[in-house]
């Protein structure tokens, strides 16, 4: 496959040469779960660094998973954060996986961003440090708002194929305003198109085969995109920690345009991106070698991004 283009219109940024984190022992999460205001407990899984190569992790990293998936699919992300040094908390998104709450039902625009701030505050009172956080499709676009609406100060931001950009027609969108309006909890199918994931055929067999992935959306869910993308495309010259995006040029599911556009509009002192022209998706579940490729991008800039500040 081609090697990753940068996203810049200028000159290729350093994000790290192919470093890549320190091999890790197969690690088995710690499962918990937390009551967030609304009484609705989410699911949550905690990856911890080997002791023995880690006696102090080296910092905190919390991941937000796409829509319709869970946070037990990033077992193989979470284990190279781990030989990073990093411990690693994820949880699965409200109406999603195992957490509690109507299957892919939205109350309001901001209920996912809201949860990441709970899920962000607990993690902070536990381990006392500022974490960074990893954002997924939908995962990524929560993450962005969080970083730019600056609802709290994290470390770092890194998104991967974040929807910041659907393709949706005029009369989708005309669809989706009559059923917000009459029926914001109704599930229809969700259009997300399994084949073009992964070029890997077993990760799209397995997405197929999860019991744990949901095959529906409601209005109220497509709500959070289509306010939330307006919303982090206007923010992002607030963004103010350092941050690594990761896109997939070949996506089908979201909008590769509107990384570009978030990109172009974040502070060029801050930013750094990747595009991996061939890419599919889920970047982090493609077929080797880009795969590889990534997951070396992704841990050789958090690998700079470790280490001390400068006096």
């Amino acid at each position: 496959m081609d090697r990753p283009s940068t996203a810049a219109p200028a000159e290729p940024t350093d994000v790290g040469g192919p470093a890549v984190a320190a091999p890790a022992r197969t690690a088995t999460p710690v499962e918990s779960r937390q009551r967030m205001r609304d009484g609705t407990e989410l699911f949550l899984r905690t990856w911890q660094p080997d002791p023995e190569l880690f006696p102090e992790p080296a910092g905190s990293l919390l991941l937000v998973h796409g829509l319709a998936e869970h946070c037990g699919r990033y077992q193989h992300v979470a284990e190279l954060l781990c030989g990073l040094g990093l411990r690693v908390r994820a949880y699965d998104q409200r109406g999603h996986g195992a957490s509690g709450g109507p299957r892919m039902v939205a109350e309001h625009p901001d209920v996912f961003v809201e949860d990441l701030t709970e899920i962000h505050d607990a993690a902070v009172g536990q381990w006392r440090e500022l974490p960074f956080l990893l954002g997924h499709s939908m995962g990524g676009l929560v993450a962005a708002r969080f970083a730019t609406a600056r609802v709290r100060p994290i470390r770092a931001l890194v998104l991967s194929s974040p929807a910041l950009a659907l393709r949706l027609s005029a009369p989708m969108l005309a669809l989706h305003r009559m059923l917000l309006t009459l029926v914001p909890r109704l599930r229809v199918p969700n259009p997300i198109d399994a084949r073009y994931l992964s070029h890997d055929a077993a990760v799209v067999a397995q997405y197929r085969a999860d019991p744990l992935v949901q095959g529906t959306i409601s209005a109220g869910v497509l709500e959070t995109f289509v306010r939330g993308m307006a919303q982090a495309q206007t923010d992002a010259p607030m963004l103010e920690a350092p941050m690594l995006m990761l896109v997939a040029g070949d996506d089908r599911i979201v909008d590769p345009a509107g990384s570009r556009r978030f990109f172009d509009n974040a502070p060029p002192d801050l930013r750094d991106a990747l595009w991996f022209d061939t890419g599919y998706h889920e970047i982090f579940n493609e077929a080797q070698p880009l795969r590889g490729e990534v997951l070396a991008a992704l841990t050789g800039w958090l690998r700079k991004h470790l280490q001390p500040q400068a006096a």
